[in-house]
């Protein structure tokens, strides 16, 4: 407990001191290329919905403290008016405000309405009360537990889209780049078929496919510039920055490295996936619900300590008495209600332990479908790397034709949209390669952030 108070304390403080530096942050960052490691730290320090998993490791501390209560005594005070002519209660508050005489004999069957106030100090102790308090602490306990190991996966996650969002913004002004590729190729295609023309060399029909595929490119110009402003806003958004905030990002070389053997990934992710972890502290939750719940069977002890004033004026300091006792219940029947309780309780244990063993079998999927994205990917990106080399050179050989007049419009236009789609695809290989192995490594559970 007194680790989670510590690391929750200095998070805490460390959260204080980023909202400070913040706005100076984020003016340095305005602009100007950001690396990968600067969009991942920015996005675990402004999150917001990162930041609202700190308040609720900050909530289960705050329900461990609130569980140890239950071992304390509970101290009331309280002030009491009453005013009867009630025979019984008359008599008694007299008696108590130590007033009443000889006299009032003549008159216990018919009094006069009397009135008191009644100040009371109560202390009431717990002494045993079927293991309800220790049992809650322990469940408030695994309940911090678990939302810390929901803290750090949360972590891992917004790590993760942190690097998903700056390799979407990278993926998407590559297409921006092929399609600006695209355009200056056509025009100058355009342009040279319209020569060609002129001079009486093309037919017009073939002028014609040139224009339709500029339109084409320039609609595809269009789209790609738009997605990156997209992607862009939707990484500042990550990051806790106002989402038209201007930025470029730095391009990093491909290379997410050899994706090992399966197995280890399977092994670590069973050992350190948090959320893993996390579910199984819950299962301990919900078997320690079944324990609280039948301490409903069991007998309650406690001690009550009472000190009390009965006076006519209110806070009077008259019939000063005190009184202490041990009060010991057992509720023998509660019209089932305890029973229906521990079914309740163990129902909810099976369901969360269901839960657990289900999570295992989607961790080891999740494990191997990343696994296998990212050797796809892998093969993907020298493949495509390949087919740019050749789609450059077949276009160079095929615009030679042309000029030659030894081929037709059509092939050139050809040759340029396999290229453009030769490039794209490259584009894509390596933004999958990139997210994959960051998918891998969130899914076995040392997605790895500063």
């Amino acid at each position: 407990m007194r680790n989670w108070t510590l690391t929750y304390l200095a998070a805490a403080v460390a959260v204080f001191v980023l909202a400070l530096l913040a706005p100076a942050a984020y003016a340095a960052g305005e602009g100007r290329a950001l690396s990968l490691d600067e969009c991942v730290r920015t996005a675990l320090e402004h999150n917001r919905a990162l930041l609202s998993r700190y308040e609720k490791v900050g909530a289960a501390h705050a329900s461990v403290g609130m569980a140890a209560s239950g071992f304390l005594p509970k101290i009331t005070l309280s002030e009491t008016y009453m005013r009867s002519d009630n025979p019984v209660m008359s008599f008694g508050a007299k008696i108590n405000q130590g007033r009443f005489t000889q006299a009032d004999l003549g008159t216990v069957n018919n009094p006069s309405a009397i009135d008191n106030f009644n100040f009371r100090a109560e202390v009431v102790q717990p002494l045993f009360n079927g293991g309800r308090e220790l049992a809650g602490y322990s469940r408030a306990i695994l309940g911090l537990e678990s939302a810390g190991k929901g803290l750090e996966r949360a972590r891992q996650e917004t790590a993760f889209e942190a690097v998903r969002g700056y390799y979407g913004v990278l993926l998407a002004g590559e297409y921006v780049n092929v399609a600006g590729k695209a355009l200056d190729t056509t025009q100058a295609h355009v342009k040279e078929a319209q020569d060609f023309y002129n001079q009486g060399m093309l037919a017009g029909s073939e002028v014609l496919l040139a224009k339709v595929r500029l339109a084409e490119v320039k609609e595809m110009r269009i789209k790609a510039i738009n997605q990156e402003k997209t992607a862009k806003a939707g990484l500042n958004l990550l990051m806790g920055r106002d989402q038209d905030t201007p930025f470029e990002v730095e391009e990093p070389s491909v290379n997410p490295g050899e994706p090992g053997v399966l197995a280890d990934y399977l092994n670590e992710a069973a050992e350190h996936r948090p959320d893993l972890a996390g579910m199984e502290l819950d299962v301990r939750n919900m078997e320690k619900g079944v324990t609280m719940a039948r301490t409903g069977y069991l007998p309650n002890l406690n001690l009550i300590g009472r000190y009390e004033f009965d006076d006519k004026d209110l806070f009077g300091s008259r019939g000063e008495s005190y009184t202490l006792m041990g009060m010991l219940t057992w509720n023998i029947f509660d019209g089932f209600y305890t029973t229906k309780s521990v079914s309740e309780a163990r129902a909810n244990y099976n369901a969360v332990s269901l839960m657990r063993d289900q999570m295992k079998e989607g961790v080891g999927f999740e494990v191997r479908q990343a696994y296998y994205k990212l050797v796809d990917a892998r093969a993907r990106t020298g493949v495509t790397g390949e087919a740019v080399t050749e789609g450059e050179e077949a276009l160079r050989i095929i615009r030679r034709r042309f000029d030659a007049g030894m081929t037709r419009t059509l092939d050139v236009l050809d040759a340029e949209t396999a290229l453009t789609r030769a490039r794209t695809n490259k584009a894509e290989a390596d933004y999958d390669a990139n997210v994959a192995m960051a998918e891998l490594m969130l899914a076995a559970g040392r997605m790895e952030y500063r």
